[in-house]
Formats: structure tokens, C-alpha cells, sequence
């Protein structure tokens, strides 16, 4: 489903009935052309301009060797189920591929795939993973364990010159790297309603929070406007056009009554800049009137009771389409209840762009004396840390990054 259109063989390969795949393999089909290319000339085409190829598949050797036979797909290196004893997303047999090429895990090196075991074997293996567009079900699926490029074009995938500003708009932006529009702009979190975000959001506890640009702008915003700007640029400049969707509002999700700073003021008032001329922002679209606490360490049910009747809006939408902003996408529970407003007050379509979806960790660091978790901290000069979830009540270890 990366190559070639196997879809028809799926529950057969799922269930590993490889008698009757090999009876139907006639069903593998090439994808549409994607940019002008047909997705299974990439590899050809990659080696054309002088870049080693390795396919790692999970189905067996027989089964790669018949589909790369029918298709002409050049590579250097093919490390199928059979060559390895531990599967994606455990990276032994990224590894082996890599030993095989000549070449050392690295962010140069990029592991290109169509679901979340690809993204996680090339995070375990420290390689850069990108996710194709054109293969997948559903985004939903992959949106918790994202990718690090997302392309919906094969032909990005050949200028590899450019890979640098062909991330999320909100992980671009925020790093100071040239931002490059493109389908994979924006991850796809959820369809109903429909949940966009403008990148990855990592936790504490995962250790890819530490160099996350876009974590830090976000958790800034909650107390001061020092990102506002580079935010409000990432909303406008992929807010006006979701998937050729045009809002004719933006509406932020609103500060609870406790809190007297609108946090998303600053940043729609920079985003207005790069919108279209007929999308209109209200800061004021919807008012918090119910104060929920501890909403963050309830589970999705809990969220779903306690928010109920949280929120209203003075405004008649008249049937007009609403983009509702949001900064964090978790469990979807504040959206939902935003967007159930805005329709019984007569909007049309509200879709949801958040500045990050929450991403789940592919792995935990320990603490090596307590055998708590470690969390990344940050000290009073800006700088960044391992520290045990138990500081400093219960332990006191701390580690560099």
C-alpha cells in the first residue's frame, strides 16, 4: 500500500491465507499516477539520482519478489519478514537494511511508509519517517503516531533539497525554516467533525518534546503572546484553504471564565493578515460560561459529561461555514461540545484546526533511580532537562538531554 495498490489482498495478508494471495496477486494493482509519477517508479527514479534504495516489507520474501517482478520496482536491498527475527515496528529490520546498503542510521536516511509501525520502527531505528497520502484508509489512524513528512505527491518525495520545509506548518514556522504549502502542510486528525492540526504535540514524558519547537510555542501561548505571531502565521496561512474548504468564519475556543487573557487573540489578529479577504475572525464567536475543574486528568467519558453546557454563543450563523481554533487536539471533547454550539445556533460546516495533535509516545525514559518516568523540565535559565517525575518530593535525579 506504499508501492502498490494491494488493498483487495488485505484481509487475506492480515490473516496470513498466503495460498490464496498468491492465487489472486493478479488483484495488486499501481496506484493513480501521483504528481505525474506512478508511485512504483519512485524507487527507480530515486536511484536515478543517485540514492541508495532498500524495501523492507513484513509479507514474505516469495510474495515481495513476485510484486517487485510484476511491477519493475528497482531497489538495492529487499529485507522481507523472513530475514529478521523481531518486525516493524521493533527496527531490526530497518537495521538490517540499513547494514546492508553501507549506510548508518541518521536523519538523512528516510523511511518511507503507509502506517503507524513505519513511523515507529523509523523512530526506533533514528531514521526521518515520512507517510504517503495516497494509500491510506483513514488519516485517523496514523494522526496519534504521525509521521515526520507527510506527502499526498510522489513527486515531492524527488526533491529531497527541499524535505526541510516540506513539514507540518506549525513545526516549520516555529523552528525559523522556509515554509513550502503542500498537502502534507496539515495532519488530518479526525473526520467527525472534521480535526485538522498544524502539527505533532509530545508530551512531558516523551522525549521528542525537548527539541519540539512547536510544543514550546504552544505551551507558551497559555501564558503570554511570545509565539503569537509565528502561530497566527501558521493559521493563516493554511486556515483559509482546508482541503479546498473555505470557512467564512474563525471562531477560537474560549477562555474559561476564571481567565481574563484570550489566548488566540494575538495570534487570529496576525492570522488575518494571511487569509483570505472572506474569512472574517470573531475572537468573540463563543463564551465559556461554565468553569470545569480538573478537566485534564478526567478520561474521555468523564470530559464528555462535565463539559456539556460549557459553552454559547450570542450569534445567528445564518448558515455560514466556522473554522473553530483550538490549541491542543486530545480526546476531542471540548471540540465536540464547540461544535454541537455552533450548529444549533444555525452554523453550516465547523471543522476544527488545532495548533498540534497529541501524539503518543513510542517510548518512556526511566528513571535510573527510582524507576519513575522522566519528564523534560526546564530550569530558570530556558534550559532543558530530564527530570524524574518525582522531584523533588520523592527523588531528586535529574539528566541532561
Amino acid at each position: 500500500m506504499t508501492l502498490v495498490n494491494s488493498g483487495a489482498l488485505s484481509i487475506l495478508r492480515r490473516e496470513q491465507l498466503w495460498n490464496q494471495v498468491k492465487a489472486n496477486l493478479h488483484l495488486v494493482k499501481s496506484f493513480p499516477s501521483s504528481g505525474q509519477i506512478v508511485p512504483h517508479d519512485l524507487p527507480k527514479l530515486l536511484r536515478k539520482a543517485g540514492h541508495k534504495v532498500g524495501i523492507v516489507t513484513s509479507s514474505p520474501k516469495w510474495y515481495a519478489e513476485e510484486i517487485i517482478k510484476a511491477f519493475a520496482i528497482e531497489h538495492d536491498v529487499l529485507i522481507s519478514h523472513g530475514d529478521t527475527t523481531n518486525h516493524k515496528p521493533d527496527p531490526e529490520p530497518l537495521n538490517a537494511a540499513l547494514k546492508a546498503l553501507g549506510v548508518g542510521a541518521s536523519k538523512e536516511v528516510y523511511y518511507v511508509g503507509d502506517d503507524a509501525a513505519d513511523t515507529e520502527a523509523a523512530y526506533h531505528a533514528g531514521l526521518t519517517s515520512i507517510g504517503i497520502g495516497w494509500g491510506l484508509l483513514t488519516f485517523s489512524a496514523v494522526a496519534s503516531a504521525a509521521p515526520d513528512l507527510f506527502l499526498g505527491d510522489g513527486s515531492l518525495l524527488l526533491r529531497t533539497g527541499e524535505f526541510d520545509g516540506f513539514g507540518y506548518a506549525g513545526e516549520v514556522l516555529t523552528s525559523g525554516r522556509s515554509f513550502v504549502d503542500h498537502w502534507g502542510t496539515i495532519l488530518r486528525c479526525e473526520s467527525d467533525p472534521q480535526v485538522y492540526a498544524l502539527g505533532r504535540y509530545f508530551t512531558a514524558s516523551d522525549p521528542r518534546h525537548g527539541g519540539s519547537s512547536l510544543c514550546t510555542a504552544v505551551l507558551s501561548l497559555k501564558n503570554n503572546d511570545t509565539h503569537a505571531e509565528v502561530l497566527g502565521q501558521a493559521v493563516g496561512r493554511t486556515g483559509g484553504n482546508l482541503d479546498g474548504w473555505r470557512p467564512s468564519y474563525i471562531v477560537p475556543v474560549p477562555p474559561k471564565p476564571s481567565q481574563n487573557r484570550n489566548r488566540f487573540e494575538k495570534v487570529l489578529i496576525t492570522a488575518k493578515q494571511y487569509l483570505p479577504e472572506s474569512v472574517n475572525v470573531l475572537v468573540d464567536g463563543l463564551n465559556c460560561v461554565k468553569e470545569v475543574a480538573g478537566y485534564k486528568q478526567m478520561n474521555g467519558g468523564e470530559r464528555q459529561e462535565a463539559i456539556k453546557g460549557a459553552f454559547a454563543t450570542g450569534y445567528n450563523w445564518h448558515g455560514n461555514d466556522v473554522l473553530l481554533l483550538d490549541d491542543v487536539y486530545t480526546t476531542g471533547e471540548t471540540v465536540k461540545e464547540c461544535v454541537r454550539v455552533l450548529k444549533a445556533s444555525g452554523a453550516g460546516e465547523v471543522r476544527c484546526l488545532t495548533l498540534a495533535g497529541d501524539q503518543r509516545a513510542f517510548i518512556h525514559k526511566q528513571c535510573s533511580s527510582c524507576h519513575r518516568s522522566m519528564k523534560i523540565r526546564t530550569n530558570s535559565q530556558g534550559q532543558k532537562f530530564w527530570g524524574c517525575s518525582g522531584y523533588p518530593h520523592y527523588c531528586q535525579n535529574t539528566e541532561n538531554l
